[in-house]
């Protein structure tokens, strides 16, 4: 019964929602991105080099 039921369901309504899902936060992400300004990023960029302590600049 269970295995009738799965088999008549469609999926491709998950399929579409992720897809738009995806393409939403990939469009988020990069505005995000782009708009970042220069200090912003060396700041967060100097991070990896820096020895744990924050710098006031």
């Amino acid at each position: 019964m269970i295995r009738e039921i799965l088999n008549n369901v469609d999926y491709s309504l998950f399929a579409t929602s992720a897809l738009v899902l995806f393409v939403l936060v990939f469009v988020a992400v990069s505005i995000k991105t782009y708009f970042t300004d220069k200090k912003t990023t060396d700041k967060q960029a100097d991070i990896p080099l820096s020895d744990g302590t924050r710098s006031k600049a």
